[in-house]
């Protein structure tokens, strides 16, 4: 994780699309281009499902 704030907070999660670890920005379908603006839907999903439990 890192030490600032995540500008996301899905990122506290790794995300089930692109294989992402925790706190690492997600990539495009390729893997070639880091996401900036946005997470994939998969990852702020499991992200909601982890703090429902």
């Amino acid at each position: 994780m890192p030490d600032r704030p995540a500008p996301f907070p899905a990122l506290a999660v790794a995300c089930p699309t692109c294989g992402s670890a925790p706190g690492v920005l997600c990539t495009s379908h390729g893997g070639t281009r880091t996401r900036l603006h946005d997470v994939h839907q998969a990852r702020t999903a499991a992200h909601r499902a982890r703090n429902t439990r």
